[in-house]
């Protein structure tokens, strides 16, 4: 008998935590929905921005501080990570990839606690730290932006990159490692632009546009990689909860069936006893 109330036990407290997975599955899928809209919809304005980039660069004269490489020891890193756990490996293959290149001489910006806790327990060289959640999307995307533009500017790295897991669809979040300074000019395809160059008249000239829309370009692409980190953590957090919850579910299965033949057990035993007294006395 203490068997089967040691089992009822288990099957009552994992039908619990079943119910609680299954919650917050919901709620990751309700904000999922949402992550997922908002790092689609910007995607083509993020896509049109490097077009423009490309056209004013080839037909501006001068060289802008922010695409010069610059002559400094260390390397800084933007490193975007969840605040909470329960999201599978998307931190885990985050960090095995930072730490398959030397961390020497890297000074890190970090977003999101679990990122924080890693840069301290690798004695890093931790600038900046901060809660993903406590400012807006575009708020963060700034101050980020100045972080790193005025520590290129002012010469204290050679180079500015952001880590962050790529979102890809709802159960493949990659680790992706993007340079955003010095700003590399990219190749776009030219059978999916969305600009028509022909049409396109430079004012007040291509330098001048091109002084302001460095910086900008610099902040798009942050506030991109911020999307895209927050639709790979509610994927992969709703996918998580998801696996835990059917998990679960499976292991309720195994315990009844546990149960039931340990009830049977006791059932046959105790009828075998009454058979056995009742011999006795005939």
């Amino acid at each position: 008998m203490a068997q089967i109330r040691e089992i009822k036990r288990r099957i009552k407290s994992i039908n619990n935590t079943a119910k609680v997975t299954h919650a917050m599955e919901l709620v990751s899928a309700a904000k999922m929905r949402k992550s997922q809209e908002a790092a689609l919809a910007s995607r083509p304005y993020t896509g049109a921005l490097t077009e423009i980039l490309n056209e004013v660069k080839s037909k501006s004269e001068k060289s802008h501080t922010l695409l010069k490489t610059k002559d400094a020891p260390n390397k800084m890193i933007i490193l975007i990570t969840s605040d909470r756990g329960l999201v599978g490996g998307l931190n885990i293959n985050l960090f095995r990839e930072i730490a398959k290149s030397e961390l020497k001489n890297i000074k890190f910006v970090v977003v999101g606690k679990k990122g924080q806790n890693f840069a301290a327990k690798t004695g890093s060289d931790l600038i900046a730290g901060f809660v993903s959640d406590e400012q807006e999307t575009l708020d963060l995307a700034r101050t980020l932006t100045k972080i790193a533009v005025d520590a290129y500017q002012n010469s204290e790295v050679n180079s500015v990159r952001i880590m962050y897991p790529n979102f890809q669809s709802t159960v493949k979040q990659i680790p992706a490692l993007t340079q955003l300074l010095p700003i590399e000019m990219q190749t776009v395809n030219s059978e999916s632009s969305t600009v028509n160059h022909s049409d396109l008249l430079l004012e007040p000239s291509a330098d001048r546009i091109l002084e302001s829309i460095l910086p900008h370009f610099v902040l798009t692409k942050i506030y991109q990689t911020l999307l895209e980190a927050k639709a790979s953590e509610h994927s992969a957090r709703m996918v998580a909860m998801k696996n835990a919850t059917d998990a679960a579910s499976d292991l309720v299965d195994d315990l009844t069936l546990t149960y039931n033949q340990a009830r049977q057990e006791a059932i046959t035993k105790e009828l075998l006893d009454i058979i056995t007294a009742q011999s006795a006395f005939e």
